[in-house]
């Protein structure tokens, strides 16, 4: 059986080192090439080490309640390198003007106990009241998708909206709250409502089951990466793959044969059993334009936004004469009109991010249908973040350099539906056999999600 893989980024690799290792444990003669159309692997992961300093251009963290990426760290040998936030540090803030203001101990789009709220200055008596007042509002009956701001709104008001789930989902997806898809990005708040009634109800259930716990029964930490950053992961998945591996190679077109497919390549033509897309989806759909018309339409449907990240390197010494950084960093809600949607304080969160004496600072930049600063030249894009950063932190000290990493059509938009019509995509993808798609625009955008889909595509393909 020959494969091939189209993309080069976490799920692309993903496919083929499970392909690799699940061919061999079960006898399965297999050969596999991997085409990348940049020169280099990883997609958006993209680590730099540069003076001291580890710089993530993408994804930092791994989220450990989806376990499937910290499984890949430990499928490759890397659990030695495995780290955690440092928890001491969790605060995190919401910019309110030129001040920071705390959210609430242990916060979430979802509130674990009501005394922290109440005690909080982010939100007015009314807000309080009315996201405790949960716990009374009844479940909704339909099991239809609903958007996240519609699903925030009616469990916990307008302004646990506002201060919250806008920002939090501008972070996380450069989304808006009024298009993002509750099924597809927090199906458990669903069934949380289903099942208990009450998101505040559906929290106290689960500390309940765990029961008390001293340090013997302490919770895994919530997210974990690597000491030196998630390339490490990237470089550990292409050290052990053995199959033909090609970078500056795009997938130029896609024909279907009466078995298998002709995949036209720079310096050939392949004829593979099988054909992973793993690219985004508007790549896909141009692939597959001239042998699954209404597949490469329906992908087209899946909508992208831009954005950006800039890292700042500072001296500590400089830095900390005009802010405390102790803490994770800050969101910017909508309506402060900033040019970022939030800061990490890089070098308070995670430890072997800068030298002894440095600071590292990130500011992230892009959501729905606020991209034009992922535009901007880098030298531009940067004055403009370190202008917030004045404005929110008071920070004027002179870095000693700063990264600009931008994602243009980088992020996949779940809109309300999107499981929906990824279903359908799944059955118009079978109507040719060997044909898979798998990757961040269908069933989850993180990096575990990215592995999973990747497991279940190899297992596909396999049989097994």
């Amino acid at each position: 059986m020959h494969v091939t893989i189209a993309g080069g980024g976490i799920a692309g690799l993903a496919t083929a080192f499970y392909l690799q290792e699940k061919a061999e444990l079960h006898g399965i003669e297999l050969a596999y090439t991997l085409a990348e159309a940049t020169g280099r692997w990883g997609g958006e992961i993209l680590t730099e080490r540069i003076d001291g300093f580890t710089i993530e251009g993408g994804p930092d963290l791994l989220l450990t309640r989806k376990p499937w990426g910290i499984g890949l760290c430990l499928d490759l040998g890397l659990e030695g390198r495995l780290i955690a936030p440092n928890e001491e540090r969790r605060k995190t803030f919401l910019a309110q003007g030129r001040r920071l203001v705390p959210f609430p101990e242990d916060f979430t789009l979802v509130p674990t106990s009501f005394m922290p709220i109440a005690r909080s200055r982010l939100f007015s008596v009314r807000g309080k009241l009315r996201m405790g007042m949960d716990r009374f509002v009844p479940p909704r009956n339909a099991t239809d998708d609903e958007s996240l701001a519609s699903f925030v709104r009616r469990r916990l008001g307008q302004e646990a909206l506002d201060k919250i789930g806008g920002p939090m989902l501008a972070g996380i997806h450069g989304a808006d709250p009024e298009r993002l898809s509750l099924l597809a990005t927090f199906p458990q708040f669903a069934e949380m409502e289903r099942k208990y009634g009450s998101l505040i109800k559906a929290v106290r259930a689960s500390r309940n089951q765990r029961g008390p716990s001293g340090d013997a029964g302490k919770a895994p930490p919530m997210f974990q990466t690597l000491i030196g950053g998630l390339g490490e992961l990237v470089e550990a998945i292409v050290n052990r793959l053995r199959g033909d591996l090609r970078t500056n190679c795009p997938v130029t077109g896609l024909a279907g044969l009466e078995r298998g497919f002709e995949v036209p390549l720079d310096g050939g033509v392949l004829k593979p059993d099988a054909v992973v897309l793993a690219a985004p989806a508007f790549v896909a759909a141009d692939l597959l334009d001239g042998i699954a018309p209404l597949l490469s339409a329906r992908l087209r449907q899946i909508r992208y936004v831009s954005s950006g990240t800039v890292s700042l390197a500072y001296r500590k010494a400089e830095v900390l004469t005009q802010h405390d950084l102790n803490g994770f960093g800050f969101l910017v809600p909508e309506s402060e009109g900033r040019r970022i949607t939030g800061c990490t304080w890089v070098s308070s969160k995670l430890n072997h991010r800068a030298p002894d004496n440095g600071v590292l600072i990130r500011g992230f930049v892009g959501r729905d249908e606020q991209e034009d600063a992922v535009a901007m030249p880098d030298e531009t894009l940067a004055r403009a973040v370190r202008e917030d950063l004045e404005h929110v932190m008071g920070l004027t000290a002179e870095p000693l350099f700063s990264r600009v990493h931008r994602w243009r059509k980088g992020r996949p938009q779940f809109d309300v539906g999107h499981l929906d019509r990824v279903a359908e995509m799944e059955l118009l993808a079978c109507e040719h056999p060997g044909l898979y798609l798998t990757g961040s625009a269908f069933r989850g955008s993180s990096v575990p999600d990215c592995v999973r889909q990747a497991m279940q595509t190899a297992d596909r393909i396999l049989g097994l």
